[in-house]
């Protein structure tokens, strides 16, 4: 028997951020998250886990239904929608905020989200 198969790298994906916060101001919303990692990210010995990736990187989505409103690349765990983004955005309902670590290797990974309301 000869079986052919494909590595999809799913070893590679990078985990999806964790504990992912959003904090209304008076300008809009103030989100940050925290990094989580694939390598030696189990130490007890320092405050801060190896990053295990070329370089710190996310992927924040807006989304409205299903319907992509806004995508930015950052490279801090944090970042701020404001009220004129999400008026010039179309957001009229509830909307929902994705986070995902970018990998060189492998891309975005798996996502962490929050639904925030205008």
């Amino acid at each position: 028997m000869h079986e052919v198969l494909a590595f999809r790298g799913a070893g590679l994906r990078p985990l999806s951020p964790c504990h992912l916060r959003a904090g209304r101001g008076g300008a809009g919303w103030d989100l940050s998250w925290v990094r989580r990692t694939r390598i030696d990210g189990d130490s007890w010995d320092g405050y801060e886990v190896p990053l295990g990736e070329a370089s710190e990187l996310y992927l924040v989505r807006v989304i409205e239904g299903t319907t992509v409103r806004r995508e930015a690349t950052v490279s801090t765990p944090a970042w701020s929608y404001s009220l004129a983004q999400a008026v010039a955005d179309g957001i009229t309902g509830p909307f929902a905020i994705e986070v995902m670590q970018i990998s060189d290797v492998f891309g975005p990974g798996l996502s962490a989200r929050i639904v925030l309301a205008p």
